[in-house]
């Protein structure tokens, strides 16, 4: 039998957090609109002083998403500038980065085939990381990618929004 590539741990996983961070972020309008919050200040909110807002959890969930194609992939696409400022511009970086993925699954598949022990590295803060294609996957990617997706749940709810678990799995 053979093992699942690792396309099927990412691309998938990471297309569906995308829809769910949009979905979120809708019910989040909603709510700003319903009780006179300006939904560009949502872009904004933290969930502690010390923490970055809900636009770099969103940032940070599609840089994540797209570099993980990138890194075990090995595929070319696009940079993103991480400067939206406004509700409308992370609606336009989700559905960026959902298009992203959609030509991904469409047109390069295949490229993420093999690449488990293909070797990933990354800069972090300085610092060279070395993985496998496989163990980047697991011990970096998708953790990091679903620690960004939390944090916008956990910042919109902390904020008001009337959002719960199956907003989070739906």
């Amino acid at each position: 039998m053979a093992s699942p590539v690792l396309f099927d741990f990412t691309v998938p996983l990471f297309r569906k957090g995308m829809r769910t961070l949009k979905h979120i972020l809708q019910k989040g309008e909603a709510y700003a609109k319903e009780n006179g919050i300006s939904t560009n200040d949502m872009v904004n909110w933290k969930l502690a002083e010390d923490m970055k807002p809900l636009s770099f959890q969103i940032q940070t969930a599609s840089n994540t998403s797209k570099m993980t194609c990138v890194r075990v992939a090995k595929l070319e696409l696009p940079v993103m500038d991480d400067n939206e400022a406004t509700l409308e511009d992370l609606y336009k970086r989700i559905d960026t980065t959902i298009a992203l993925l959609d030509d991904v699954e469409a047109k390069h598949k295949t490229a993420f085939e093999g690449q488990e022990t293909a070797e990933v590295v990354m800069q972090t803060r300085g610092t060279e990381r070395k993985f496998t294609g496989q163990s980047y996957v697991q011990t970096f990617a998708v953790p990091n990618f679903y620690f960004h997706v939390t944090t916008a749940y956990a910042i919109l709810r902390n904020n008001g929004v009337p959002i719960g678990k199956m907003d989070y799995l739906a």
